[in-house]
């Protein structure tokens, strides 16, 4: 169709049409045509279903994809919430996580720290770490917020103890308290990308590091990551 495939993603095409850049996006099956005109977006979706057959097709403002609802406010921002996955999560733990004060962080400052002697959790409880797995798929989507706990816990799946559990109720305490919270981005320069990196020093019980990091164009992460080090090491740096 006379698009040209971007040479550091090849999954984004681009093609100037009535003076307009119109990029189409995909992921496996799914696509996202953009054009400032909606009948350029409408004949594209004509002429790739005249090849595929019928697509199930959503325009506008507002659009849900792999459990994000995706909102475009008009103004240069896009909001983006997953409510219904955190409200599965929250009811899927065996205790009651709602609370009568807020929970202001995602973690406590003791996140990291481990007790050997700690009771280690029933096999029928440690199922229930299916949770964790559900949020990490949350936190690299909608809520980088939680990364930090996620990291940890997904570490503990085998050896998950009572410490661990509560730790992910004080998680999904903090989830209930925030659960309209939304991912907001933005860019406010295309030229100019923002980083930051960092990373605890021999902060978990096996002597390894945390490292921490994100990418800004403008408001909100566009990516983030929290992970435990691989290896050890004698220096911070």
């Amino acid at each position: 169709m006379g698009f040209v495939l971007n040479p550091y993603d090849p999954c984004v095409a681009n093609k100037v049409i009535n003076g307009k850049q119109c990029t189409i996006c995909w992921y496996v099956d799914d696509l996202k045509v953009s054009h400032m005109e909606r009948d350029v977006v409408s004949d594209i979706i004509a002429t790739i279903e005249k090849k595929y057959g019928k697509m199930t097709v959503t325009h506008g403002a507002n659009h849900m994809y792999v459990g994000m609802d995706i909102e475009f406010t008009g103004d240069g921002e896009v909001n983006i919430l997953m409510i219904n996955y955190l409200k599965e999560s929250i009811e899927a733990f065996p205790e009651d996580c709602t609370t009568t004060s807020k929970v202001n962080t995602p973690a406590a400052s003791h996140l990291f720290e481990v007790n050997e002697e700690c009771q280690k959790i029933s096999v029928t409880d440690r199922k229930k770490n299916h949770i964790v797995a559900k949020l990490l798929f949350v936190a690299k989507r909608g809520r980088p917020d939680i990364q930090v706990p996620i990291a940890f816990l997904t570490s503990r799946f085998t050896k998950a103890d009572e410490d661990d559990w509560k730790k992910l109720k004080r998680l999904l305490q903090y989830l209930q308290s925030t659960i309209d919270m939304p991912l907001t981005l933005s860019i406010d320069n295309m030229s100019i990308i923002k980083t930051w990196v960092d990373a605890s020093y021999a902060i978990h019980n096996d002597m390894r590091s945390h490292t921490g990091g994100t990418i800004m164009m403008g408001k909100g992460a566009l990516y983030a990551k929290s992970s435990k080090q691989k290896l050890n090491v004698k220096s911070s740096t």
